[in-house]
């Protein structure tokens, strides 16, 4: 055998070792992408599931507490509240709206609920109801003046452009 012949055979020796590691990077690479959609969907679902706890507890507070449930009713009817009374329906405002900027930052990182949504269109599914509790004297007093130091500039704009539509 000559040398030129054992080169080529050298050299196609090589290109087989060179496509099987394609191959098995390849493959490695697909059980990765795997691994990390699945890891993926674990963090939504826990987002999720973080997410429903939180609406809960948050909603808890008018279920297991009549004095609440009156103090809600009666601030959305546009009664007048007492001074421990605002405190406790701007506590209720903290909460939901806390509840609501999570939600819309899970939404920013696509992460969560509604990700097939733009902000816009977000803020609209919760926009009557947040308006319906920032449009109450104790929730309009509470926005513009509790708020701005709670809440991030990004959540408090998309809020206000729905309060201003």
């Amino acid at each position: 055998m000559n040398w030129d012949a054992a080169g080529v055979i050298v050299d196609f020796a090589g290109l087989v070792i060179v496509v099987l590691s394609l191959f098995y990077v390849a493959k490695q690479i697909g059980q990765n992408s795997d691994a990390l959609n699945r890891a993926n969907d674990f963090a939504r679902a826990a987002s999720i599931g973080d997410s429903n706890s939180l609406y809960v507890q948050v909603f808890s507070a008018l279920t297991a507490d009549a004095e609440m449930a009156s103090i809600y009713r009666r601030a959305t009817n546009g009664e007048l509240l007492d001074e421990d009374e605002s405190t406790r329906f701007a506590a209720f405002l903290n909460s939901f709206c806390a509840y609501a900027e999570a939600l819309f930052h899970q939404h920013v990182v696509e992460l969560g609920y509604f990700t097939e949504f733009d902000e816009g269109e977000l803020i609209e599914i919760w926009g009557p109801y947040l308006c319906k509790l920032l449009n109450t004297e104790v929730g309009s007093f509470w926005w513009k003046t509790d708020a701005p130091h709670l809440f991030t500039q990004r959540f408090r704009s998309a809020v206000n452009q729905r309060l201003n539509s």
